[in-house]
């Protein structure tokens, strides 16, 4: 998989560089002209957890909430993980002198990690770290690699996020998800993942190249993500990241494969209701702006049900070119909207583009403020998603046989013209 390099977006209004595809400036929140980034909501004299989910809004009146949008790199491509027990093993870092003061992951290509894994190219880089292409050498396997920044591995709080996203997919199986091989650590303190490296390309990618999805095919996305997202709900893990970027699409004739990625920042829930260490620095809620559900913005416990309206948010990108919120002007007004402004169904955003009633139905329940209002679960909405592709079945052959009683109408009419004419 390759992500080429682009050049940062420098804000108008007051000159920060933005990452390529940031819709809002990380300094002062004005409205750029790319497509979106990944942002950490939170406001500076407050400390929330992703683990207690605690309300980064909860000391000021929601009319006049003012975050902050500290700047976070994505990642290019981030997925990954390891074997439980690797993680267990890998424990407390060891002297990563050697590493940490390293200028850069580049200097990593051409070597072998643990004499295991070859780093052939570098395919991605974010803030938290890099991916590689790369070849497990007892089996000349190719693989993804993704590797820790020098400047992080010293930060325990990034080093518990990376533990954290090894421990929820190694738990994951599910064929929409991502797989994964290994996860360790150098001698000299460099903390990598090993997995599969994927075809495709991102859905970011797809709708840059194709632009409005058809709503069927959108549908069937959906499908495959929630199947992905039901494994992970099972098991306690809530992805609270749901995206575009985060989506590989591998077309495969005429069928898309999805996998789920970067389950880096998952909430992990365990079995007796408790949840793991806090993760996050003073003043964070990190997630994704644009599609982040309003109990997310407002601090609040989470299950599923965020993660399906992040999906549905996405769907409204799919369908229409846009999200529901194209004309905010910056990102308070984004928050604005999730909080409190009733979504339109994606067929009134764009109405020279035929979209079902049924396809409109599905995004609406997904994206509904109340999460009681939205499905309960992705099992609720795969049923939905299931009659919404019985609907489009049936629309396909009553337009079928639409057109075939017209030929057949078509040839009866010239027969009794020729039976006329013969018979006089």
């Amino acid at each position: 998989m390759s992500a080429a390099k682009e050049s940062l977006v420098g804000c108008v209004k007051c000159g920060t560089e933005n990452e390529p595809d940031a819709r809002f400036c990380g300094s002062c929140g004005d409205r750029l002209e790319a497509s979106r980034k990944e942002v950490r909501v939170g406001t500076a004299e407050h400390s929330s957890d992703p683990d207690d989910d605690a309300n980064p809004f909860a000391h000021i009146p929601e009319s006049k909430s003012k975050p902050i949008v500290a700047r976070h790199e994505p990642e290019a491509f981030s997925a990954a993980a390891m074997l439980a027990k690797a993680v267990a093993a890998a424990g407390p870092k060891a002297d990563v002198k050697g590493y940490a003061q390293a200028r850069s992951v580049d200097r990593l290509v051409g070597s072998t990690l643990n004499g295991r894994y070859l780093l052939d190219k570098k395919i991605g880089e974010g803030g938290f770290g890099a991916v590689f292409r790369g070849k497990q050498l007892a089996t000349g396997r190719e693989v993804a690699l993704k590797i820790l920044h020098p400047h992080n591995v010293s930060d325990a709080t990034v080093v518990a996020r990376f533990k954290r996203e090894a421990e929820a997919c190694s738990k994951l199986r599910n064929p929409h998800t991502v797989i994964t091989y290994d996860f360790d650590e150098t001698e000299d303190g460099v903390l990598y993942l090993a997995m599969e490296l994927l075809p495709g390309s991102s859905l970011q990618q797809l709708q840059k190249k194709i632009g409005i999805i058809e709503p069927h095919r959108v549908l069937r996305i959906l499908d495959q993500v929630a199947e992905a997202l039901g494994e992970a709900h099972q098991l306690g893990i809530i992805h609270r990241d749901m995206k575009p970027e985060n989506i590989i699409v591998e077309e495969r004739g005429e069928e898309d494969f999805v996998k789920v990625l970067d389950f880096g920042i998952a909430k992990i829930v365990k079995g007796d209701g408790s949840r793991g260490p806090a993760l996050t620095a003073i003043g964070q809620t990190v997630g994704t702006l644009e599609f982040m559900s309003p109990e997310q913005l407002r601090g609040k416990d989470l299950d599923g049900r965020s993660d399906i309206y992040a999906l549905g948010m996405m769907a409204y990108e799919m369908l229409t070119g846009d999200l529901p919120f194209k004309d905010a002007g910056s990102s308070t007004e984004v928050i604005e909207y999730h909080l409190h402004k009733p979504p339109p169904a994606p067929s009134s955003i764009k109405k020279e583009i035929e979209i079902p009633a049924y396809v409109d139905g599905v995004v609406l329940k997904m994206v509904a403020k109340a999460r009681e209002d939205r499905h309960a679960d992705v099992n609720e909405l795969r049923a939905h998603i299931k009659r919404a592709l019985s609907e489009a079945d049936k629309s396909t052959s009553y337009r079928e046989f639409g057109r075939l009683a017209l030929v057949v109408g078509g040839l009866a009419a010239v027969v009794a013209l020729l039976a006329i004419f013969a018979s006089r």
